[in-house]
């Protein structure tokens, strides 16, 4: 319906809303603007359930092997070793810092003279400092709060500049990236480890179709939402207007990231971790597959064998890369 701006399953959840008393919430996301709804989205909620893909341990061990070729070595360890182990005194920046957790791994890692994180969530950024604070590290981690949309920096002052898992919130993007891009010294880095996938999460017909085959032949206990209790019974295509009013940064221009990467950088290295399909799959479900029983590791080796084999041939792109660039 108009291009899935708005579509059935929105009717259904309205309902469901109305139903459970939520009905103060939606209006609320009707009434706050675009930064409101996006801090609201980033407020920090600790998850105490698995219900993403990544929550899963062994997917962590998946995301080693294909980054770095190792299981036991993550893309920190592996950028820091290859990239940056030579660079003395480096100044770095990192944008949708978050709380910082990830500023604090780096620096352990090589000699930054300092990193300066800046992200739109007030919560986020007191936390960052907070944590820096408690580490001995507040002189060399700097954080602000900013909206990256509207971040001026000086040119040419950082060796490398950090995006994990923000830039497909960023826009508009290709504006940022000729910033990002100026803000480089000369040879100076750009490492990003990024969703790439379909903008506002429009999965394409392909995805869906395996998405959902893998599901319907999944033992129904690990159909289970981990968090509210329900079955699963089918994956869809979230409407543009939900994707809007949940989050409007999510995934908003994702799709586009790595042709304007090559068009304003110079892609020196992408690693590929796919995604396309477990993704979807595990998606509030993820919990149900943490067991090391050998059921659940039967079941959860086969979702990734569907997914590697329509992978290698060349039937799904990835979802999610790595990548280092350089300033062109």
């Amino acid at each position: 319906m108009f291009n899935n701006f708005i579509n059935r399953y929105d009717f259904t959840r309205f309902i469901y809303g109305l139903r459970y008393g939520y009905l103060q919430m939606m209006i609320s996301r009707f009434t706050k603007g675009r930064i409101g709804r996006v801090e609201d989205a980033w407020k920090g909620k600790k998850r105490d359930k698995a219900t993403t893909w990544w929550m899963i341990p062994a997917i962590g061990r998946r995301f080693n092997y294909l980054m770095t070729g190792d299981e036991k070595i993550d893309h920190y360890h592996y950028i820091a070793r290859k990239y940056l182990s030579d660079k003395k005194n480096i100044v770095a920046l990192s944008l949708g810092c978050g709380q910082g957790h990830r500023e604090r791994k780096w620096m352990g890692l090589a000699d930054f003279e300092k990193i300066e994180g800046f992200d739109i969530s007030g919560n986020s950024i007191k936390t960052a400092i907070a944590e820096a604070e408690k580490a001995g590290l507040s002189k060399r981690l700097m954080y602000q709060r900013a909206d990256i949309a509207k971040l001026e920096l000086k040119t040419g002052q950082y060796d490398v500049i950090f995006i994990e898992q923000s830039l497909h919130h960023f826009s508009p993007l290709e504006e940022i990236l000729i910033r990002i891009n100026s803000w480089l010294k000369p040879g100076g880095l750009f490492v990003i480890n990024e969703f790439v996938g379909p903008s506002r999460f429009q999965w394409t017909r392909r995805q869906l179709e395996i998405a959902n085959g893998v599901l319907a032949i999944l033992p129904e206990k690990y159909k289970k939402h981990v968090v509210d209790g329900y079955q699963i019974k089918k994956i869809i295509r979230p409407s543009r207007f939900s994707m809007i009013m949940k989050d409007p940064s999510e995934s908003i221009e994702s799709e586009i990231i790595m042709p304007l990467i090559r068009k304003h950088f110079l892609l020196t290295e992408e690693k590929p971790y796919y995604g396309t399909i477990l993704h979807l799959l595990f998606n509030g479900i993820a919990g149900n597959f943490i067991s090391d029983d050998p059921e659940t590791q039967r079941i959860y080796n086969l979702c990734l064998e569907i997914e590697d084999t329509l992978a290698c041939a060349g039937e799904i792109p990835s979802d999610f890369t790595l990548a280092v660039c350089q300033k062109k």
